[in-house]
């Protein structure tokens, strides 16, 4: 059964806009959206995150003070609610441990499920947004440390219902729904992907942290044969007619560490840039060293640092070959996370120009 919303919403260039540890950095992603909020069809700001098994909040746990960047006249100005054409939906985090936590809970208990169903449609119809992108991760490790202790077959249908009812209360308002979810097509994932591209109307696809901060080893963040084998899948369900509801999501990040060594993170991409000077590397073998010779790393930006650290980051050129690819499979758009700092090498084209040279503004 479709649970979708009828008509076409275009949902060709979208982002992510956050909170960052530096202030300036944050006043810079939401000065960029600002500067180009026309080149988007919607974007997304994480201003909420599940706060318990039945209640959306807007802050961190042990605040009460809201997310910096909460309802910024630089967002509200330039949406829907302003007057503008790009749509307000903001996202709903559940990513901390204790909140997958309450998410799993959640969507195995009908009562709790109808209760956080209900929060949930009130932010969006109390707030006036367009709708509301959901972004719970880290099931497989809470369905370890918290009750009821299910298989991850049934987690997942009990997610797809979840998914489901939200679409369902969501549409009922002319709202819209929208999920990010990981790189993921094995049955190890809580998405069943044919169930909830049958219910949202948009998936961002988190394409990124194959290496990450925090990682064994840095690498490639998000590698063109790791996400090529994720748009073949999307590409091979329903004779390719769901591809459209999928949105890749780009990493505007690196990392970069020593051997042996912590690995770091660069955030945003301009960050990473000023890590070195001159030159740098694009292809590399570290995929192959590691074991993951199967995998195609495509154009991977990397280059030695001075102090030891090997840095593994993106430019317009690779982060345009994962572009291409996901319009050669039929998806519907690119996401980005997050806005701020986008890459300018190699030029003259920006971030903007060159995601809709594949995806015209509708």
């Amino acid at each position: 059964m479709e649970h979708r919303l009828q008509g076409p919403r275009p949902h060709a260039l979208c982002g992510w806009l956050y909170e960052h540890p530096d202030d300036a950095d944050t006043e810079v992603a939401y000065d960029t959206f600002a500067a180009h909020a026309d080149d988007f069809d919607a974007v997304h700001p994480k201003w909420w995150r599940v706060g318990s098994p039945t209640t959306i909040v807007n802050h961190v746990r042990g605040t009460s003070t809201p997310y910096r960047g909460f309802h910024d006249r630089r967002v509200l100005d330039h949406t829907t609610p302003g007057g503008a054409h790009t749509r307000l939906i903001p996202l709903v985090a559940a990513t901390a441990p204790g909140d997958a936590a309450f998410v799993h809970r959640m969507i195995n208990d009908p009562d709790l499920r109808a209760a956080h169903v209900a929060a949930l449609t009130d932010v969006a119809v109390d707030n006036g947004y367009d709708g509301l992108d959901l972004d719970y991760e880290h099931l497989a490790a809470a369905m370890e440390s918290t009750p009821p202790h299910v298989s991850m077959a049934h987690e997942r249908a009990a997610m797809s219902a979840f998914i489901a009812a939200v679409a369902d209360a969501l549409h009922a308002h002319g709202k819209e729904l929208s999920l990010a979810i990981p790189v993921n097509t094995s049955g190890s994932s809580g998405f069943d992907l044919e169930a909830i591209s049958a219910a949202a109307d948009e998936i961002h696809v988190m394409g990124y942290d194959f290496h990450y901060e925090g990682g064994d080893h840095p690498g490639p963040t998000a590698p063109l044969g790791w996400l090529q084998g994720f748009i073949d899948h999307v590409a091979s369900m329903d004779g390719g007619q769901r591809a459209s509801r999928f949105i890749l999501g780009l990493p505007n990040y690196g990392n970069y560490g020593a051997p042996g060594g912590e690995v770091l993170g660069c955030e945003p991409l301009s960050h990473c840039y000023d890590l070195f000077d001159g030159g740098y590397a694009t292809t590399t073998d570290e995929l192959e060293r590691h074991g993951q010779g199967d995998v195609d790393p495509g154009r991977s930006p990397n280059v030695a640092l001075r102090g030891g650290e090997h840095l593994y980051f993106e430019d317009l050129a690779s982060l345009e070959e994962k572009v291409a690819a996901a319009k050669a499979g039929g998806f519907g758009g690119i996401s980005y996370w997050g806005i701020g700092g986008e890459p300018t090498v190699p030029g003259p084209r920006t971030f903007f120009q060159m995601v809709r040279s594949h995806f015209p503004r509708p």
